[in-house]
């Protein structure tokens, strides 16, 4: 059977010409689309540097710019005609694959305006990813068809020559270091961002649509990104990797490495599964992205003009219908008959003026959905307080329904403000500020959609800085409570002067960002201080177990005399285990130090011999050193002299009794394991450690500072940790809590045996709201595969 008919059943195979036609038309119409992008490119900017010439007062930078752009546009034909050639080059290695080159070439470093080239290329071609990840993930699926029809071998995604970083590449490799200026770099990668966005969308829109009918499969797969999650490790991974953690189904929760099984997790009304890694990469989400600085679009899937590329909106409402319709199958949600389902649509203007009014409501309903209260999902109490606020201004719910935007926005909002307040407010208090941003954050949704697009975005800041200060926070102590009342200030502030701008919440977010920050200063100092302590008690430990093997190894089989054996373990010991503490073992005062030893024994066997003269030298010599070795050991003048005196006595007569003394090793003073203490570990006498996949301790290992970790305590408790250090000398983890004290001294192996009872889950270290965003796209994706 053909490959082609067996990637796609029930159709006939295609010729190999036909295939072939087909490449060299999309081949043409995309080299065609992509040059074009040139067209007139170099005037363009040309004039924007005239036209900021006429308003600038530096005449020495705008001269330079308009040096360099004139000589660029005197050059636009050899730009235009190497451009081409790349983009040429990219097809022909596709459809000719062979091995890449090994580059013989020795490394080098890139120049300043190299590096500021390369990387403002990168950043563009990141942004058009995230922007055209669907249709991007179609037409690669058909040109694999493609392939397969002209008999090549099925290639990776970063072989497709209609990649959005095949024509930035292209355009990147056009410049030498010294052809652009600052400012005339930042105006021409700005626009080349915007041309080659609309270019890109029209061009997977016409190539997608000429290989529809041969090279599509009958249903279009759901995204990777849009996948239901699999018990792998796929998706977020710390440094050195994720490990699933088994986490008992207790508390509410639910382990990361056994999703649940309906959208959202509602089983009795106790949200489950707020803490689940998901299978998509941070930002991949229906509305993520980053907005395109100083563009009139963004990112998103937005096109210039502000809406979303067709697919792609299809793609989010089918998502959000299939988890309506899964959580109205569980029950979770009203039928539609008690919300707004009537014949006409509600306008814009009327539905925000109902979520005014609600902003300045009790709250209650919203804070008992994420409270678990309320077993309805948060998005239902939402129509069901529209509805009510709708007959309140004399409108008829029975007449009225919402547009699907509307819809969606609704939706968006309740998924994301429930999964931030599980999975980041662990008491009522923090849940409730949530729940009276409900109706601010429904105004803000839908007027102005951006909040799910855009980074920078003001109400996204808002959020971020709100879950840092509630996740993990109890109100233990003053600090914890002085940040619960800051949160509760700057969601004061949104809840009462949010009317129309957006200000108020960038302004609310920088009061509270303010205060987290000075908390930070204070964390930063307590883990400094914890990771000091516990530092130098290994580093202590570490250096008497060094000097006790150099003793045993010099002193072991050595006959000395009682005088010269009592003071090499006894002052000299202590000096050496100060001098490896302050200077380290390899520094000039450290084998200073260890030639006293060396030269005091080699006088006691210059002694034994009847050389006085050598011993005499020796002493001599070794006058200043000891005296540096009676002062770290903490002796006064009249205790060094009587040390020195009898070692003077020691070798003053040959005839003494010499015997071997051995070297009693100080047993180090063992702590009692946090994990035993805490984790309830067996780790004498026991199997825990035995029993633990050595692959998961290793991943354990690899683990770097900052790792966020949940520790659980017994009673189902959870509490927010994270990696503050890690012992150069014994590779232990230093865990604290939120406010930088110690709560736990591991091993990698501790910490993969904690993993494995239950006890400590790894958590993604990503920005909150990229983290509700990226669980609530999962669970979407979960939904949409259960409904079909």
């Amino acid at each position: 059977m053909d490959d082609n008919s067996r990637f796609f059943p029930g159709r006939s195979p295609l010729a190999p010409q036909t295939a072939e036609k087909v490449f060299e038309s999309v081949r043409r119409d995309a080299v065609t689309a992509l040059s074009g992008v040139l067209a007139g490119f170099w005037g363009d900017i040309e004039e924007q540097v005239r036209l900021a010439a006429i308003a600038s007062h530096d005449s020495r930078a705008i001269y330079d710019d308009r040096l360099a752009i004139r000589l660029l546009n005197q050059r636009a034909l050899e730009l235009a005609s190497r451009y081409r050639e790349s983009l040429e080059g990219a097809f022909d290695l596709w459809r000719n694959p062979r091995p890449r080159g090994v580059d013989n070439k020795s490394l080098s470093l890139m120049s300043e305006g190299q590096l500021e080239v390369h990387l403002a290329g990168q950043q563009i071609v990141e942004l058009l990813e995230h922007q055209l990840m669907h249709p991007l993930h179609m037409l690669h699926e058909r040109l694999d068809a493609l392939a397969t029809a002209l008999g090549l071998p099925r290639q990776a995604p970063e072989n497709n020559p209609l990649r959005p970083d095949v024509p930035v590449q292209a355009f990147v490799k056009l410049f030498s270091e010294d052809d652009l200026t600052p400012e005339l770099r930042r105006l021409i990668f700005l626009q080349l961002e915007k041309r080659l966005s609309k270019s890109l969308v029209d061009l997977y829109t016409k190539v997608n649509s000429a290989l529809e009918h041969d090279f599509a499969p009958r249903e279009m797969p759901i995204p990777p990104q849009a996948a239901a999650p699999q018990p792998s490790n796929a998706g977020w991974v710390p440094d050195g990797g994720l490990v699933e953690s088994n986490l008992p189904q207790q508390g509410g929760h639910a382990s990361p490495a056994q999703p649940t099984a309906t959208p959202w997790g509602y089983q009795g009304g106790q949200p489950m599964g707020g803490h689940a890694m998901g299978a998509h990469p941070m930002g991949a989400h229906p509305m993520g992205g980053q907005s395109m600085a100083g563009g009139d679009q963004g990112v998103g899937g937005m096109l210039s003009d502000g809406s979303r590329p067709l697919r792609y909106r299809e793609t989010v409402h089918q998502q959000l219908r299939a988890w309506r319709q899964s959580v109205l199958r569980r029950g979770s949600m009203p039928p539609p008959s008690s919300a707004l389902v009537g014949v006409r649509v509600l306008a814009p203007q009327e539905l925000l003026g109902i979520a005014s009014m609600l902003q300045g409501d009790d709250p209650a309903p919203y804070v008992r959905a994420l409270t678990g209260d309320d077993s309805r999902p948060l998005s239902a109490v939402i129509r069901d307080q529209i509805v009510t606020g709708s007959r309140q201004l004399g409108l008829d719910p029975t007449q009225t329904r919402f547009n699907e935007i509307d819809e969606d926005a609704i939706d968006l909002v309740g998924i994301l403000l429930q999964t931030l307040a599980h999975s980041h407010a662990a008491l009522g208090r923090s849940r409730a500020l949530y729940g009276r941003l409900v109706a601010p954050y429904l105004k803000l949704a839908l007027s102005d959609d951006s909040l799910f697009d855009q980074r920078a975005h003001p109400g996204r800041k808002l959020l971020e800085a709100l879950s840092e200060a509630c996740d993990g926070n109890t109100g233990e102590s003053p600090q914890d409570q002085q940040t619960l009342t800051h949160a509760e200030l700057a969601v004061d502030r949104v809840v009462e002067d949010y009317r129309d701008d957006k200000a108020i919440f960038e302004m609310a977010a920088s009061e509270l960002r303010d205060h987290l920050d000075q908390q930070k200063k204070i964390r930063d100092i307590a883990e400094q201080r914890a990771a000091e302590a516990v530092g130098g008690r290994e580093r202590l430990q570490h250096a008497r177990r060094a000097v006790d093997e150099l003793l045993v190894s010099r002193l072991g089989q050595r006959s000395l005399t009682d005088g010269i054996a009592e003071f090499l373990t006894g002052h000299w010991r202590h000096h050496l285990v100060q001098t490896w503490l302050r200077e380290g073992p390899s520094s000039a005062q450290y084998l200073s130090a260890l030639s006293i030893g060396d030269g005091l024994m080699q006088a006691d066997a210059d002694a034994a011999r009847c050389e006085g003269g050598r011993v005499a030298d020796k002493i001599l010599e070794l006058q200043g050193p000891l005296g540096r070795c009676y002062a770290s050991c903490g002796l006064d003048a009249s205790a060094a002299r009587d040390s020195l005196a009898k070692i003077v006595t020691s070798l003053a007569f040959p005839d003494q009794p010499r015997t071997v003394h051995p070297v009693t090793v100080e047993e180090p003073v063992v702590e009692a394991s946090d994990a035993a203490n805490w984790g309830g570990l067996r780790l004498v006498g026991g199997n825990d450690l035995n029993d633990i996949d050595l692959s998961m301790a290793a991943r354990m290992r690899r683990l770097r500072v900052g790792q966020s970790l949940r520790l659980i305590e017994e009673d189902g408790r959870e509490s927010t940790a994270r990696i503050a250090w890690v012992s150069p000398l014994t590779s232990r983890f230093l865990i604290v809590n939120r406010r930088g004290m110690r709560k736990l001294v591991v091993s990698p192996e501790e910490l993969a045996a904690l993993v494995a009872k239950g006890r400590v889950a790894l958590r993604s270290s990503e920005a909150p709201f990229d983290e509700a965003m990226r669980d609530m796209w999962q669970q979407l994706g979960q939904s949409r595969a259960a409904v079909s």
